[in-house]
C-alpha cells in the first residue's frame, strides 16, 4: 500500500496544527495548518487571510480532493479525482468552471509543501508527480521532486535534522526555468521550510517556514 510508502502511517489520527509564516517577496503572512484524518483518509486544511484550501489525500491519488476559497483571487472551486481524470467546478478568477482534464498514473499533489512530507518519509529518492497550475486556468503539468541530503537547518534559533527536496519542472528543457527548495523534518517528515517562486519568470520568491506547533 502506498500508505506505508508515501508516509501517511507517520500522521497522527488526532488532529495536529502547526503555525508558518510566509513572506512573499515584502510581504508577510500568516499561515494556520490542520492535519487530521477523516473516515480513514488523510486530511490537511490551511487557512490565511482571506484564503482557505482542504485537501484531502488516497494513498493511489495523492491529492484526491481539493477544496479553495481564495476572496483575494476570486477563486471558489473544488477539483476532485477519480481514475486518470480531475473534474474541476465552481468559480475561477470570477468566472465559473466546469472541465475536466487527463492526467495518467502519477500521483496529484496540489499543496506542495505538505503535500510532499509524505515522499520525504518514505523511501524513495525521486518523484514525478501533476499538479494544476493556478496561473494558467488549471491546466496539469507534471513537476519533479529528488531528494537531496540531509543538512542542519536552523531557524528562529532552533536546528533540525532536515531533509532537503529540489523541485523542477519534469520536463529536459523546461526545468532550468524554475526551481524550488523544500526542507523536511527527518524524524517525522514535517514539511519545514520552502523557498522559491510561486509563479512564472519575474514572481517574487516566497520563502514559508515553520513558526511553531499550536498546544
Amino acid at each position: 500500500m502506498l500508505y506505508s510508502a508515501l508516509g501517511f502511517t507517520a500522521l497522527s489520527l488526532s488532529a495536529q496544527e502547526y503555525r508558518y509564516a510566509g513572506l512573499y517577496g515584502d510581504n508577510p503572512y500568516e499561515i494556520a495548518v490542520r492535519k487530521y484524518h477523516e473516515e480513514g483518509q488523510p486530511k490537511l486544511v490551511l487557512t490565511e487571510e482571506k484564503r482557505y484550501s482542504e485537501h484531502t489525500f488516497h494513498p493511489d491519488m495523492g491529492t484526491e480532493k481539493w477544496v479553495l476559497r481564495d476572496e483575494k483571487e476570486d477563486h471558489q472551486f473544488t477539483a476532485q479525482r477519480v481514475g486518470d481524470q480531475i473534474h474541476i467546478q465552481g468559480k475561477f478568477q470570477g468566472e465559473p468552471i466546469d472541465k475536466t482534464v487527463a492526467v495518467d498514473e502519477r500521483l496529484w499533489f496540489n499543496k506542495l509543501d505538505h503535500g510532499l512530507s509524505y515522499f520525504a518519509a518514505s523511501d524513495q529518492e525521486e518523484l514525478s508527480f501533476w499538479v494544476l497550475k493556478l496561473v494558467s486556468d488549471m491546466d496539469p503539468i507534471k513537476l519533479s521532486a529528488e531528494k537531496e541530503g540531509i543538512e542542519q537547518l536552523t531557524m528562529d534559533g532552533q536546528t533540525y535534522q532536515a531533509l532537503k527536496i529540489k523541485l523542477t519542472i519534469d520536463n529536459f528543457l523546461l526545468s532550468k526555468l524554475w526551481s524550488a527548495e523544500l526542507w523536511y523534518r527527518t524524524s517525522d517528515g514535517l514539511f519545514l521550510r520552502y523557498e522559491g517562486a510561486n509563479g512564472g519568470p519575474g514572481t517574487p520568491k516566497t520563502i514559508i517556514e515553520l513558526e511553531g506547533e499550536v498546544d
